[in-house]
């Protein structure tokens, strides 16, 4: 729902040094080409075209990966092994440089889950997206929060989705991207930080609250972020929702803090009207917005599907939406 007595104070206070990322974006996908000063902080997803839920005539592969780990979340540092699975785009060849993105399941879903759900969608549309020209090959990396099988409660996942950033940064990131080619000339701390414009990290319902997460500890490894039906859990479960301004003055002292202020970072947050997590997420991105010298429609959007459930399909439509505006297809 559009609040257009809120939007016009939003964007009456965004100034006129609201630019978008230094990718060369001018426009929100979703926004016909608007500029970073008329764009509406909430607005409606573009369906995915007809013909992208089939197979592509060129496909990508998806590898497992088991990699050595430690335990970030309970706190013994104890060695354990954990699992991700990674989308290689259809002719990868180690040459080119590719951008990659980290995604994130709900809770009761695994590292397989994203390329199981919905007939393995994810990998026919990013085949077809890349086919039809709307992205260039990227890499996809499907990780998991869980030690073992999910905790019976989902909120009692939170250590594991917090600890997950760490877990990516200190050991997954160096192994993927040593193996594939990324931007990432190296995988010590300094070389993802300076390869941080071309990564993200997305995920959905407790997905969501990890990439919150990722945005809050590990904001010097991500540029882009995409929570999808889900808030800030960082100063307590459902604080996003229940604590919009406390959460909102937080985030904005972590990006103070830091060395991306302004437009180094973008938050690409969504959910369904009819999602169980809608208000939640939109009642969190309303109280940052109300900071708008830190969050302003230059570095933050909302978008919405309208009667889309808290469900995994309407989130291949944000990632259709999204992906284009993270990475731009270069015709160079």
């Amino acid at each position: 729902m559009v609040l257009p007595l809120f939007l016009v104070a939003f964007l009456a206070g965004c100034g006129t040094d609201d630019t978008l990322p230094e990718t060369g974006n001018s426009s929100v996908p979703g926004n016909s080409g608007t500029p970073s000063s008329e764009v509406e902080l909430v607005s409606e997803t573009t369906p995915i075209p007809d013909g992208y839920e089939q197979e592509a005539e060129q496909r990508g592969n998806v590898i497992r990966i088991d990699y050595d780990t430690k335990d970030y979340a309970e706190g013994s540092g104890a060695a354990r092994t954990n699992t991700a699975y990674v989308y290689l785009p259809y002719g990868y060849d180690g040459q080119e440089r590719y951008n990659i993105m980290y995604l994130v399941h709900g809770h009761y879903g695994t590292a397989s889950t994203y390329f199981e759900t919905e007939n393995g969608m994810l990998r026919k549309l990013l085949d077809q997206m890349i086919a039809h020209g709307d992205i260039d090959p990227m890499i996809v990396v499907t990780p998991t929060y869980n030690y073992g099988q999910p905790t019976a409660n989902y909120t009692d996942a939170d250590p594991y989705c917090r600890a997950l950033p760490q877990e990516l940064v200190n050991d997954l990131i160096p192994v993927v991207e040593s193996r594939y080619r990324t931007y990432a000339e190296t995988t010590d701390a300094e070389g993802i930080e300076a390869s941080r414009e071309h990564r993200a990290i997305g995920g959905f319902s407790m997905g969501a609250v990890t990439t919150w997460y990722a945005f809050d500890e590990t904001l010097d490894a991500f540029k882009w972020f995409m929570p999808i039906s889900g808030d800030c859990w960082s100063l307590g479960r459902f604080a996003g929702m229940n604590r919009p301004d406390e959460t909102a003055a937080y985030l904005a002292d972590k990006v103070r803090q830091s060395a991306y202020a302004g437009t180094g970072f973008y938050i690409w947050a969504a959910s369904g009207t009819s999602d169980s997590a809608y208000s939640e997420t939109l009642l969190q991105i309303e109280g940052m917005a109300r900071l708008p010298e830190v969050f302003h429609t230059g570095n933050m959007t909302f978008h919405e599907k309208e009667g889309a459930r808290h469900e995994y399909r309407p989130t291949m439509e944000y990632i259709y939406n999204a992906l284009p505006f993270f990475f731009p297809k270069n015709d160079e």
